[in-house]
């Protein structure tokens, strides 16, 4: 298959590494290099993996086509029909086009990465979702479907295995593998394709043709399977489901409480005949997305494992003042200013406005001189605490999650040991269980999960850390490191973790680092340039920097064990 491309390229496939040939317009070859990483998943004869740029460690999601798939003219046909529909397409809410490229065996195309996976896991996850939920994703997904028929595109395969969620929670419609483009909008299509449970019934007749309304049907579908966990039409059978589907032999479950005006919604949409079903705009006018609600623009990620809080459920209800909208913009102007908040946070004592004073998940950094710390620290951060706890990554490649409730989980470098901690009453001792990631008890189902969904929104930015650290898992999960408390002022976050240290992180990116075992103060300045000096001596430095932050530290901590219950009254930095 010879793909026309605006430039010759060539590539060969060793190992993990992907080497992209490109022929420069004046001759010249410029090589770039792939490494291929964590699969994905299938979809008929493609198979989706990580790339990684090894120029600029940009990643992206990569559908690999062998072309010992596409000897029949017909797929050729349908790969470059997905690739000029796919690349011409730019909005918020539909996976980006990067570029394709091939070689003698496979052809390679490369889009942005979803790194919170698709809503199949999602609702694998979850079971079914809140009708709020559902306000929010079906907005975003019309979005994107107006955008779509406005270009006269038919997608013909939307389901929830192609909405996929980026880091911020926004829902990319993908894979244009069975789209189509309509060369006028009065044109009709017949050909047969799509997912048996989606498919809208004009398409199975195949006779007058159809047009954009079998998307409308298709997210129908959608709104009916994520209120209530399964398709309308599902059966074993697939001729059985076809049969369902011309009938139109659906029905809303007893067991599932659901609002008329959903049901409604569904019901409009869900009628054989094309003609008689609601416009996108006629959808958005709806009184499904017009109860008196305020509806999120995008929800919190924690949603990716359990459902939102009745606190977070309130903001939204009628007449709620102020609501929590997860925008984008919201998104980018709080994470950098999440620290200014005043409050002391432990897992021993959780503040009880934080329910009241709802806070955006953060994730934060602490790389400075990370390759030359003495001692494990903490690398990288997630901020659940208003909903379950505070999630962490250590430099040894250990991650755990210190959970409201005052447990613990300790995960090994390997990804597959963790170690569960909970202080049994009325003793109060600690006590320490073992478990893997597939054999657990069951009362720990929504820990592992919060703790697997933590793992997999962090472990895109960090990659081969059991490579890196050298770390042995054996001795890492016999003498855990773990964070034992942790605290946040108006100026920093303060860790304290199981191997005595003291480790402060600054909003204006400096550090402190404390050693209770070799006495040592490391303070590492906004460059990343550490430097470290003998405990009882450090106040007596000439670094004026490093002495005010130190002397904040042990304000902080001597207001901490004194006032406990006194937040607001915290030291001053200057």
């Amino acid at each position: 298959m010879a793909l026309e491309s605006s430039r010759n390229q060539e590539v060969s496939d060793t190992a993990s590494i992907v080497e992209e040939k490109v022929s420069k317009v004046d001759g010249d070859i410029e090589i770039r290099r792939y490494n291929k990483g964590r699969f994905l998943g299938g979809s008929g004869f493609a198979k989706y993996y990580e790339f990684t740029n090894l120029e600029n460690l940009k990643v992206a999601t990569a559908k690999i086509i062998p072309k010992a798939s596409l000897v029949k003219a017909r797929a050729n046909e349908w790969l470059l029909s997905e690739i000029e529909i796919h690349r011409s397409l730019h909005h918020p809410n539909i996976v980006s086009f990067e570029h394709f490229f091939e070689d003698n065996e496979n052809v390679y195309i490369l889009f942005e990465l979803c790194i919170n996976q698709t809503m199949n896991e999602l609702l694998r996850r979850r079971k079914r979702l809140t009708e709020l939920e559902v306000q929010c994703y079906l907005m975003q997904i019309i979005s994107g479907m107006k955008y779509l028929h406005s270009h006269r595109v038919i997608h013909r395969g939307l389901k929830l295995g192609n909405f996929f969620l980026s880091e911020k929670m926004e829902v990319k419609i993908g894979d244009f593998g069975t789209a189509t483009k309509l060369d006028h909008d009065g044109e009709r299509k017949k050909t047969i394709c799509g997912t048996p449970n989606y498919i809208a019934p004009e398409i199975l007749d195949g006779k007058q043709g159809y047009s954009y309304e079998v998307d409308i049907w298709s997210l129908g579908i959608v709104a009916y399977t994520l209120l209530v966990g399964k398709p309308p039409f599902e059966t074993s059978d697939v001729k059985n489901t076809y049969r369902r589907i011309r009938m139109n032999d659906y029905s809303f479950p007893d067991h599932v409480p659901l609002s008329e005006q959903s049901k409604s919604l569904i019901t409009r949409i869900l009628v054989n005949d094309p003609s008689k079903r609601p416009s996108i705009d006629e959808m958005l006018d709806h009184e499904f997305f017009h109860q008196g609600n305020s509806i999120p623009k995008l929800l919190p990620p924690s949603t990716l494992a359990c459902p939102p809080s009745s606190s977070f459920l309130r903001q939204f209800q009628p007449g709620a003042t102020n609501p929590q909208v997860y925008s984008t913009e919201r998104l980018t102007e709080t994470a950098p200013n999440i620290l200014e908040q005043s409050s002391l946070v432990s897992t021993e004592r959780i503040s009880s406005a934080k329910e009241e004073t709802k806070q955006l998940p953060m994730i934060a950094n602490s790389s400075q001189g990370m390759a030359n710390a003495p001692e494990v620290l903490v690398k990288k951060w997630v901020d659940y605490s208003s909903e379950y706890g505070l999630g962490y990554l250590l430099s040894n490649g250990s991650a755990g999650i210190l959970f409201n409730d005052t447990t613990k989980v300790i995960l090994g470098p390997d990804g597959h040991l963790f170690n569960y901690i909970e202080r049994k009453m009325p003793e109060k001792q600690y006590m320490v269980a073992n478990h893997t990631l597939t054999e657990y008890p069951k009362e720990l189902q929504e820990k592992v999960t919060l703790l697997q969904h933590f793992i997999d929104h962090i472990s895109y930015l960090e990659r081969d850390i059991k490579e890196e650290t050298g770390v042995e898992d054996e001795n890492t999960m016999a003498n855990p490191v773990y964070v034992k408390k942790w605290m946040r002022t108006n100026h920093a976050i303060m860790f304290r973790l199981s191997n005595k240290i003291i480790q402060v992180n600054f909003q204006d990116h400096t550090e402190i680092i404390l050693s209770n075992k070799t006495r040592i103060v490391t303070y590492v300045n906004q460059n990343g340039e550490r430097t470290t000096y003998p405990l009882d001596i450090a106040q007596e430095s000439t670094n004026h920097e490093m002495t005010k932050r130190l002397k904040y530290t042990n304000d902080i901590l001597t207001h901490m064990l004194n006032a406990p219950n006194k937040p607001d009254e915290e030291p001053s930095l200057d």
